[in-house]
C-alpha cells in the first residue's frame, strides 16, 4: 500500500475508533479549500480518496457501524465522497459525469476486496446539489458503486473548516 493510501486507511480507523461505542454514525460534511486525491489497490476493486489542500469544495458522507465491544477488528465505515467547483450554487452530475467530480465509495473495514472484474465499474447514478447558505447544501445521491453497492441518500451537508 503507498503512503496516501495507509495514511487515509489509518485516519478512518482512527475516526471510526474514535465513535461511541455500540452506536452506529452519519456524517454529512463539506470542505472549502480542498481536493481529491484518488488511489487503487493493486491487488484489489477499492478506490480511495484523501483529501488534499486544493481549490475545490469536498462533500463528504461517512457512516460508522455499530461497534460490538466485545469483538475484535469488527469495525467498519464507508466514505461517499466527490468535488465541485467553489462558484457553483447547484448542480447535477450523471453517470459518466460522476467521474468529473471524482466521486468515490469506499470501505474501511479488516476485510479484504480483492479484485472482481465485475466491480471495476465507474459509479453510475445521479448526485445533486443546491446551497442553502456559505455553511450549508442540500445534497441528493442516488448512485451505485461496484455494479451492485446501491447507496440513497438525501441530507443537508455543513461546512466543517
Amino acid at each position: 500500500m503507498n503512503r496516501a493510501l495507509y495514511t487515509s486507511f489509518v485516519l478512518a480507523l482512527i475516526l471510526s475508533a474514535c465513535s461511541k461505542k455500540g452506536e452506529a454514525s452519519y456524517a454529512y460534511r463539506f470542505y472549502e479549500d480542498k481536493e481529491l486525491l484518488i488511489e487503487s489497490d493493486t491487488n484489489g476493486y477499492m478506490q480511495y480518496a484523501s483529501l488534499q489542500d486544493g481549490q475545490n469544495r469536498v462533500f463528504e458522507y461517512q457512516y460508522t457501524a455499530q461497534d460490538e465491544e466485545y469483538i475484535s477488528d469488527d469495525e467498519y465505515s464507508e466514505f461517499i465522497r466527490f468535488e465541485i467547483d467553489p462558484a457553483l450554487s447547484s448542480f447535477t452530475y450523471q453517470d459518466s459525469g460522476l467521474i468529473s467530480i471524482n466521486t468515490v465509495f469506499t470501505k474501511v473495514c479488516f476485510c479484504g476486496f480483492p479484485y472482481e472484474k465485475e466491480k471495476d465499474l465507474a459509479p453510475s447514478g445521479s448526485i445533486s446539489g443546491e446551497r442553502i447558505s456559505e455553511s450549508q447544501w442540500d445534497i441528493d445521491m442516488d448512485l451505485t458503486f461496484y455494479g451492485n453497492e446501491h447507496k440513497n441518500i438525501q441530507h443537508r451537508f455543513t461546512r466543517t473548516n
